[in-house]
């Protein structure tokens, strides 16, 4: 039996312009010499990246592929919303190759956050997610990420971690579900 489950996920278009700039960070740094520029803007995306990871969102607009099982009965959240537009859809009812489908063989439910509907079997769709513009919480949330990253540079026990209260402050954006 088929069960609605996520089999994969990849980026076919990514960011070109991250939601926070250089020269936003250097100033919450309260950083005025071009030094840690490349630093600082490797940092910037990192903290992106770490949170989109953690909330189950995408930050700043960029194409996703998500290839998934459908069960035909219950609807798919697709991840890492908010979710624009659809630009290609393709079904199989076996793992493998799948061939393109029209917009009348499924349905995409919702608005910023959508669901797929469609008969049972395995789909690729390929989607524009982000915020465009980023929400201020969301950048302010970065900028503090990236503040608590450029503090802690160096330490092995930090990597990967993301700061407690920037993941309270950005609570409200976390879309993972627990079932």
């Amino acid at each position: 039996m088929i069960r609605n489950r996520t089999l994969d996920v990849s980026t076919v278009t990514d960011v070109i312009t991250e939601p926070v700039t250089l020269e936003e960070a250097k100033e919450a740094l309260t950083i005025d010499f071009p030094d840690h520029n490349t630093l600082i803007t490797g940092l910037i995306t990192a903290a992106r990246q770490l949170l989109e990871k953690q909330l189950n969102i995408t930050i700043a607009p960029k194409v996703l592929s998500v290839y998934f099982s459908c069960d035909g009965c219950y609807e798919y959240r697709l991840p890492y919303g908010p979710i624009g537009d659809v630009v290609s859809v393709s079904f199989t009812y076996e793992q493998g190759e799948g061939v393109s489908i029209s917009s009348d063989d499924y349905k995409i439910i919702g608005a910023d956050f959508k669901q797929f509907k469609g008969k049972q079997g395995y789909y690729t769709i390929q989607y524009k997610a982000g915020y465009n513009p980023a929400p201020q919480a969301i950048k302010n949330g970065i900028l503090k990420q990236v503040a608590w990253m450029y503090e802690n540079r160096g330490d092995k026990t930090t990597d990967g971690v993301i700061n407690r209260d920037v993941l309270l402050m950005l609570s409200g954006y976390n879309k993972n579900s627990w079932i």
